[in-house]
């Protein structure tokens, strides 16, 4: 159900069905052995890794060999530190090389250099420095067939991309972006934005900061558009495809390239995050509870605590045959007087680990998503793996993409009573039997599952070397 009073200019390019493959197992990470040695074929925990025999110089290695007919070596570069500690490897690229391993694919997670973090040596990992990452020599050593480079769009990066595009391999860079890069796109929003962003910022100089960012991109000489703006554009143009997580934020990059004249107009796809099975899967014994869960970083602003605990309290006095959970790390507040406010009913969990994470996602009918902005929000994809639909704002580009197949209801506002009003309509859906919790997991594990993701790669990769027929 949608309470939105409009519909969004887009398109929903979902991932198709054939894009399906056999997901990660439970407990197994099956791939095939490198070129060099034969290697375990499994790993004893989601969390462990067992029995890697692979050297260090394996990583720096010159690929020269001849290599397996339809065997790739892709490199997945996220330019941030790298350590062991920081759950690179059940998330996002960490997890998308783990997939392509489990395909017979040699991929590689390439980190940055982080002082006291040595890396794993029996990890898929190279660590590497920024210059060497803007060194086209670098590149030509580790000669690989495909790129994968998250580097949210952003201008400081753009050696980076100029190094790796002297290969004239196929390279996709992941924006992670609600798509809001702009006043230009979306200006009322943007300065929401940068209010919340300046409200919460710390130090006085990170304040400044905000502020002059925002007047310089809303500055307007003769009509041109502001700097800023346009060295974003030149930055992104270079690369042949560029990937959003959800379609609207798609839509949106489209539209800010075509505004600031991008040329070559690079592709923009959807590419979701991943979503790792072996920890988040509805069981066919599970069974549902009238509970709504809430997951998230409570201690940043912008994933909207006092939201939050106003939608709970409403909500729960609404219906008070339902329950209502928070977990992820929470904010200084006095228990007490949450207590008094919300009741029994309404339970702090706090931090816990993924298998009971797992597990209350598994008994839960809905998903709150209270966030200002998201780029994904994982949690939300999980839970949706794990049977529970989603409620959220309309103006989170994630939220419509959630919502999009009987899977939860869209605020048109975010706000107290509109959100209360999609939570309430939500959770009689649920009651007159018009939600399947089977049926929302198995299109969230077509659309966020391992395989899925890394065979949606694969395709664009062979689309980015395969001639366009006229």
């Amino acid at each position: 159900m949608n309470l939105v009073p409009f519909s969004l200019p887009v398109t929903y390019s979902l991932v198709p069905k054939f894009y399906l493959g056999t997901p990660l197992l439970p407990g197994k990470f099956h791939f095939a052995p490198t070129d060099h040695s034969v290697l375990p074929s499994h790993f004893q925990r989601a969390e462990a890794w067992s029995g890697w025999s692979i050297q260090r110089h394996m990583a720096e290695h010159l690929s020269s060999g001849p290599r397996t007919p339809g065997r790739q070596r892709i490199l997945a570069v996220i330019p941030i530190p790298y350590g062991e500690e920081w759950g690179f490897w059940n998330r996002d690229l960490g997890l998308v090389v783990r997939g392509l391993r489990e395909q017979g694919h040699d991929a590689w997670l390439v980190g940055l250099k982080a002082e006291g973090h040595p890396p794993d040596p029996e990890k898929p990992v190279i660590v590497a420095t920024m210059e060497e990452l803007a060194d086209p020599q670098w590149w030509q050593r580790q000669n690989p067939d495909a790129i994968i480079f998250n580097a949210w769009a952003a201008t400081k990066y753009d050696g980076i991309r100029s190094a790796l595009l002297t290969l004239g391999r196929p390279a996709i860079e992941k924006l992670d972006t609600d798509g809001v890069k702009s006043p230009r796109i979306w200006p009322w929003r943007y300065l929401q934005r940068s209010a919340v962003e300046y409200k919460h910022s710390d130090p006085f100089y990170r304040k400044a900061e905000v502020v002059l960012q925002a007047i310089a991109r809303f500055m307007v000489v003769g009509g041109f558009p502001a700097l800023l703006d346009r060295k974003i554009v030149r930055s992104i143009e270079k690369m042949p495809m560029l990937a959003a997580e959800t379609p609207v934020a798609a839509a949106r990059m489209k539209r800010f390239l075509r505004m600031y004249h991008a040329s070559p107009m690079p592709r923009v796809v959807t590419i979701p995050h991943p979503v790792n099975l072996a920890q988040m899967q509805l069981q066919a014994a599970d069974q549902k509870e009238n509970l709504v869960i809430a997951v998230a970083r409570w201690d940043e602003a912008f994933k909207g605590w006092p939201l939050l605990l106003d939608l709970a309290e409403s909500f729960l006095r609404i219906r008070p045959d339902w329950k209502f959970v928070v977990a992820g790390n929470l904010p200084p507040h006095d228990q007490g007087a949450l207590a008094r406010r919300l009741g029994d009913r309404f339970t702090l969990a706090g931090h816990v680990d993924h298998e009971q994470l797992s597990t209350l996602y598994r008994k839960a009918k809905i998903y709150l998503l209270t966030s200002y902005s998201e780029s994904f929000n994982i949690a939300a994809a999980e839970a949706l793996c794990c049977g529970c639909a989603v409620v959220g704002p309309a103006q989170t580009a994630s939220v419509n993409y959630f919502t999009s197949w009987k899977s939860g209801t869209t605020a048109c506002v975010r706000s107290p009573r509109h959100m209360t009003d999609a939570l309430v309509a939500e959770s009689d859906e649920w009651d007159r039997g018009e939600r399947n919790p089977h049926a929302i997991a198995k299109v969230a594990l077509h659309h966020f599952g391992v395989t899925a993701v890394t065979e949606q790669y694969l395709r664009l990769f062979h689309e980015l070397t395969t001639p366009v027929k006229s």
